[in-house]
This record gives C-alpha cells, sequence and structure tokens, in this order.
C-alpha cells in the first residue's frame, strides 16, 4: 500500500556517532498521568454537581492535551536530527520535513505510515537491529491520536509508547556503531615475525648415499 521513500540502491557513507543526545520520551508519560488525574477529578466533581470547578477543567485537559502534542513533535525533531547526523546529512527526511508534514491535511495521515516506514527500512537494511514493520508502528501511532478522542490519558500513553520503542531501536542501533571494542578482538601479531627468517619445524630428511659397485 505504501512504498517507502527511501532509495534502496543508495549508499550511505560511513555511520559516525550522532553529537546530539536521544529525546527524554518518558516525559511523554507524565502528560499521560496528569490527564489521568484531571479525568479522575472531572468525574469526581460532575458526580459532586460541582459544574463550576468541571467547567474551569474543561479548559486544562485540552491544554495539556496539545502540551503533550507539541513535545511528541519535539521528540520526532530530535530523532530525526539524531538520524541525519549518524548518516552525515544523508538521512532522506530532515527533521523539519519530519515535523511539517503532520500539519498538512491528508498528507499528515499518510505521513504517519511514511516516516516510520523509512526509518524502519534503514534500521533493518544496516542489520545491527531487528525493527517491526515501518507500516505496522504508523497504524499504531494512528491507533493512538484515535483513541485520544476515546481517552485523552490512554491515547497520549499510546502514543509515546510507540515512540518509546522507536527511539529505543535507534539508541541500541547507534550503540552498536563502535563494533567490537579493542578487548574483543584477536591479539595483533607479535611484528618481529617480519624481521626474521621463518624457522621450519620439519626436520629436513637425511640423504643416505648408496655404496658404489666394486
Amino acid at each position: 500500500m505504501f512504498t517507502s521513500i527511501f532509495n534502496k540502491t543508495e549508499t550511505y557513507s560511513e555511520e559516525q556517532i550522532p553529537r546530539s543526545s536521544p529525546p527524554w520520551v518518558w516525559i511523554g508519560f507524565v502528560f499521560a498521568g496528569a490527564f489521568f488525574v484531571l479525568e479522575i477529578i472531572y468525574g469526581v466533581l460532575e458526580a459532586v454537581g460541582s459544574s463550576g470547578d468541571a467547567a474551569a477543567l474543561d479548559i486544562l485537559l485540552p491544554v495539556i492535551a496539545i502540551a503533550a502534542w507539541v513535545y511528541w513533535l519535539v521528540c520526532l525533531y530530535r530523532l530525526h536530527k539524531i538520524l541525519k547526523e549518524l548518516t552525515n546529512g544523508r538521512y532522506p527526511v530532515s527533521p523539519g520535513e519530519a515535523v511539517g508534514k503532520h500539519f498538512i491535511p491528508i498528507v499528515g495521515i499518510i505521513w504517519l505510515f511514511q516516516w516510520p516506514a523509512q526509518l524502519s527500512d534503514y534500521i533493518n537494511e544496516r542489520g545491527r537491529v531487528r525493527m517491526i514493520s515501518g507500516r505496522l508502528i504508523g497504524a499504531m501511532l494512528l491507533l493512538s491520536l484515535l483513541l485520544r478522542f476515546v481517552d485523552g490519558a490512554v491515547g497520549t500513553a499510546f502514543l509515546f509508547g510507540v515512540t518509546l520503542y522507536v527511539a529505543a531501536k535507534l539508541k541500541r542501533h547507534i550503540k552498536t556503531l563502535a563494533g567490537a571494542r579493542a578487548d574483543q578482538l584477536p591479539p595483533l601479531p607479535d611484528p618481529r615475525i617480519f624481521s626474521r627468517p621463518l624457522e621450519s619445524s620439519t626436520p629436513v630428511p637425511e640423504v643416505i648415499k648408496e655404496p658404489s659397485a666394486g
């Protein structure tokens, strides 16, 4: 249905350790927790008939939802900034593009599937870390956004849960960049063996002369 925008024939230069640090995705769960607590308070206030206080929460809940969405976009920006640095600027999706396309009607929904497919294909093609299909990640992201209309706390927690998975896979990929450490490599050969002739351990067979005839 959706195809990756990554050109599989393109070759990257050597990867390098990114300068930027991974985003703190766990902060998103703080937003989800705050949303959950306010939902409970809102239900209690409605039950006791305190409509005035409940009306104040009608304003606060959307503010938290918007703040969580903005922070998720910040996490998305940071992840793509790391990918740019990782590939010496050759990763085809810029941080601004990764964020900006979510604001385009219709395109934003398709983009939910495209950038995860791009990222998943890149990670899997390098072979260091295995990641689930980007289409599946996109489907989970879309589901999390739809859940926010049903329950803001659950939808927000699910959104950042998916993002935490993506960030963890990217972090794991970067961690493997160094490859084997020096203490894991076999010892180097002694350079002195190249400055002296090789000694053969096989004895030279002795030549036995036959006695000459009479």
